[in-house]
């Protein structure tokens, strides 16, 4: 097996190796990296006189260790912990709130804050629960008014009431659009999901109906095909040996004739019952067509394959198997062929469909084994 790269082994090292867990740190770093443009402006901003060189300082250090907790919650799997695991809310949240504190210390370049509100909310906003979405816009708007306040008091001139009256209703105009948003593509996004379930349920659902027979729940002649030809395969490799029984439900069209096509009905399901029941685990049965039953009983070559047939006969004469005729008794002729090395599975069938009309020729309700 080859060696990977050196850069994908530092990629999975630096991003995890779990495919889930990998997106949810590219989008964390990729939200990381907004902070750290916003930590290179606001060196150069401070640099300039634009602001407190001390506040900027600790504003930096403050960004830069809340994306590197995040990026070690994540890296380390204790997201997982949560019912949200890639953390949106709180990384939103935590977002919002150093942009708060950015709007308080950024003096005049305060209004150009504003952009990073709708860029975080937009960031999110395909990932994002609907109830997410109103508690960040909220949360927005709640200490943007707070910043805004406080500015307004304690620092007039660079924080004019009339233009923080001004840039407060563009962002209780904005948050709320892209929250209300957000919130519509969550829901768009919960319907998508529980369609994709509903035709994940409805294509299992053809799956066994095309693979097994409605009325008795046996597998049908089509899915036994298939199980027959991998036993044939598997036979090259490993010659565990396998037998196969053609059953056939003697009289049963006198039952249908008589009774009426329910009783048929329940005869074909209540045999189908009792065979499952009685048989080995490892036998197979399939409903091969009508009242015919192929039975597979792998793994025959030092046993009897007939002893279950027996024991099932023996049953069947003593199981009410009509509930509409409580009195009624079935009984069923069967030819049992074993696989012999390197024929055609249909050669085994031959020779099984051969010793079925030998049963039937014999009187019926008895086994012939050929």
């Amino acid at each position: 097996m080859a060696t990977p790269p050196f850069y994908s082994r530092i990629l999975d090292f630096l991003l995890s190796t779990n495919s889930k867990q990998r997106l949810r740190i590219r989008r964390s770093l990729l939200a990381g990296l907004v902070f750290v443009v916003s930590v290179g402006i606001t060196l150069y901003f401070s640099s300039v006189g634009g602001m407190n060189p001390q506040q900027a300082h600790w504003l930096n250090i403050g960004m830069l260790c809340s994306c590197l907790g995040f990026y070690i919650a994540l890296r380390t799997g204790i997201n997982l912990r949560f019912k949200e695991p890639a953390l949106t809310l709180p990384q939103v949240l935590v977002a919002l709130t150093w942009i708060s504190l950015s709007y308080t210390v950024t003096g005049q370049a305060h209004s150009s804050i504003l952009s990073l509100y709708a860029l975080v909310m937009v960031f999110c906003i395909f990932t994002m629960s609907a109830r997410s979405s109103v508690i960040s816009a909220a949360y927005g708007v709640l200490t943007l008014a707070i910043a805004m306040l406080y500015k307004v008091n304690t620092d007039p001139d660079n924080y004019p009431f009339a233009l923080e009256l001004v840039n407060f209703i563009l962002a209780l105009t904005i948050m709320p659009t892209i929250g209300s948003l957000a919130a519509q593509i969550s829901e768009m996004r919960d319907k998508l999901k529980a369609q994709k379930y509903e035709l994940e349920q409805a294509l299992e659902h053809i799956k066994k109906i095309a693979a097994h027979d409605e009325l008795t729940g046996l597998i049908n002649r089509r899915r036994m095909s298939e199980v027959l030809a991998e036993y044939v395969q598997n036979q090259e490799r490993e010659p565990t040996g396998f037998s196969i029984a053609m059953i056939d439900l003697d009289y049963f069209k006198k039952i249908n004739d008589q009774y009426g096509h329910l009783v048929g009905d329940e005869v074909l399901h209540g045999f189908a019952e009792i065979a499952k029941n009685t048989l080995r685990k490892a036998d197979l049965l399939s409903r091969w067509g009508g009242e015919e039953f192929l039975l597979l009983m792998p793994e025959t070559n030092a046993g009897q394959p007939s002893i279950g047939l027996d024991r099932l006969r023996k049953l069947l004469q003593e199981y009410p198997i009509s509930q509409h005729q409580p009195a009624l008794r079935v009984s069923f002729s069967a030819g049992i062929s074993s696989y012999r090395q390197h024929e055609t599975i249909h050669e085994t069938i031959k020779r099984a469909d051969e010793a079925l009309y030998q049963a039937k020729a014999n009187g019926r309700d008895c086994t012939v084994n050929r």
